[in-house]
């Protein structure tokens, strides 16, 4: 959603697992690698919006290799948790800051 800060993270393709899409994106996004056991699930986020409904799993991931950098012309910012309701974000992101809040 252009203009909208996000978290990082897109569709998962055909013969994907969730896990399997966040690692691919984040590599395509963001420039780092992630294995699997690093991610532990957090919460989801269930939203409809006019022209479909989005099931998004959040998954907390404290360690990767590489240095984060944007690869698809967006903004990056590291943001302390209290601070992410001063960012415009999609409606569905918006239910998983107080879950972030509460865990960091």
């Amino acid at each position: 959603m252009a203009g909208l800060w996000e978290f990082p993270g897109g569709k998962i393709e055909a013969g994907e697992r969730p896990e399997q899409s966040l690692i691919r994106e984040l590599k395509e996004e963001l420039g780092i690698s992630v294995k699997e056991d690093c991610l532990a699930p957090l919460t989801f986020a269930s939203h409809a919006y006019p022209d479909f409904h989005l099931l998004m799993p959040l998954y907390v991931c404290r360690r990767w290799e590489g240095t984060v950098t944007a690869l698809e012309g967006q903004q990056l910012t590291w943001v302390r948790p209290n601070r992410l309701r001063d960012y415009e974000m999609p409606p569905a992101d918006v239910p998983l800051i107080s879950h972030l809040m509460a865990l960091l």
